[in-house]
């Protein structure tokens, strides 16, 4: 059964409803990206890479073979149907067989940068015009999917023309999260994106991601600053918990930290959010970053020792409870509800390490805390380690 496979290149939004053609200057490609030979289901994808301006597309898919080749920067007409320029010594070149279809083009520029045009059917060549222009329009969305050359402006164009949701409306029409993706973080670079189109773009960007690498580099580049308000910060953690990679979820994570006073219902999103996070280490070192944050223990303080809690390594959940007590001044409830986390403890070295640096901070005058602590101490087996726990209280 025959079965579309998406390649991982840049793709098209719709572009039948642009009108008349002007001159556009666009750069290639920017980017370097290569796909190895994979077949499944009469589908075969030879090879796809991309290195700065140049790069090299052949793909098979159930008897129709394509090839697109191009080095420089292109220049599109601004209908995004038609090749205006080429830099010099630049081409590109576009071949389809098979499916009773034979054609090929070839668009070079000289070292002047003047244009000549080919076009070849069944292996002839026959005049440009019309034919092969026809087909070049034709095909041009094609090319852009499998190359990337001119997404960026018509991205650009688009939004000038219907704003955001027009950009996602078109993203949405098309195949592939990968190619949805760079569509919602071109969008995302316009400036002066309003709140609620940044938001809306992050929900696009959630629902369509297929990559965890991907997904998470879009989300690294919004700026920090710009995830203060609620509403943002919200939709921006809901796009993280996307993100199945611990390692990639972690670096978005330490990415948002960076936003400067959490409320209290983004930071029991952020905690949420780290509770998903299955990899110990990974788990510890954001909540060690989120212990930098002022304050947020405040409202939340239940939710972080519980995800405190679900680390199983006794290294990295001494870590985790370490620095929230290097940096945090925890209230007396706090340091109820720490001592059973710490009690969770297995190892006598690391429950010991962690209660020695609770005794100092516990006031003088707070019984309740101390008999706690006594209690919490009883729970290590080694007679050194809990001598070590009891003489650091008194």
């Amino acid at each position: 059964m025959y079965r579309k496979v998406i390649i991982a290149a840049i793709a098209v939004v719709s572009i039948a409803s642009i009108a008349e053609a002007k001159t556009l200057s666009i750069v290639a490609v920017t980017q370097q990206d290569t796909i190895k030979s994979r077949v499944k289901n009469n589908t075969h994808v030879v090879t796809s890479n991309k290195n700065g301006n140049k790069g090299n597309y052949i793909y098979i898919n159930n008897g129709t073979h394509e090839e697109i080749k191009y080095n420089g920067d292109i220049n599109l007409t601004e209908d995004f149907k038609d090749v205006k320029s080429i830099s010099a010594n630049g081409y590109l070149r576009y071949l389809k067989k098979g499916n009773g279809v034979n054609k090929k083009l070839e668009i070079q520029s000289d070292k002047n940068g003047k244009l000549t045009r080919k076009y070849y059917e069944g292996g002839k060549e026959v005049a440009y015009e019309p034919a092969g222009k026809k087909w070049l329009q034709l095909e041009m969305p094609t090319i852009i999917a499998k190359t990337g050359i001119g997404l960026e402006a018509m991205v650009q164009d688009i939004y000038k023309k219907g704003g955001a949701k027009a950009v996602l409306a078109e993203a949405d029409k098309i195949d592939g999260g990968s190619s949805k993706l760079k569509i919602v973080s071109y969008l995302m670079a316009q400036p002066n994106l309003s709140a609620p189109d940044t938001k809306l773009a992050l929900q696009h960007a959630a629902v369509a991601s297929n990559s965890d690498y991907e997904l998470g580099k879009l989300l690294k580049k919004v700026p920090a600053a710009r995830l203060a308000k609620d509403d943002l910060a919200i939709a921006y953690l809901q796009a993280a918990q996307k993100i199945s990679s611990d390692y990639e979820k972690g670096k978005v994570l330490s990415h948002f930290l960076a936003t400067p006073h959490l409320s209290k219902n983004t930071a029991a999103a952020a905690v949420k959010t780290v509770n998903s996070i299955s990899s110990d280490y990974e788990k510890s070192k954001i909540i060690q970053k989120m212990a930098n944050q002022e304050s947020f223990l405040t409202d939340n303080y239940k939710l972080t020792f519980g995800a405190i809690n679900s680390i199983s390594s006794d290294y990295e959940k001494s870590k985790s409870i370490s620095s929230i007590l290097n940096k945090q001044k925890l209230s007396e409830a706090q340091y109820q509800a720490l001592f059973p986390v710490v009690s969770s403890i297995s190892s006598d070295y690391e429950k010991s390490k962690v209660l020695r640096n609770m005794a100092s901070r516990l006031p003088a005058n707070a019984t309740a805390l101390r008999e706690d602590y006594k209690k919490t101490a009883k729970t290590i087996s080694s007679d050194y380690e809990y001598r070590k726990a009891i003489e650091a209280l008194n």
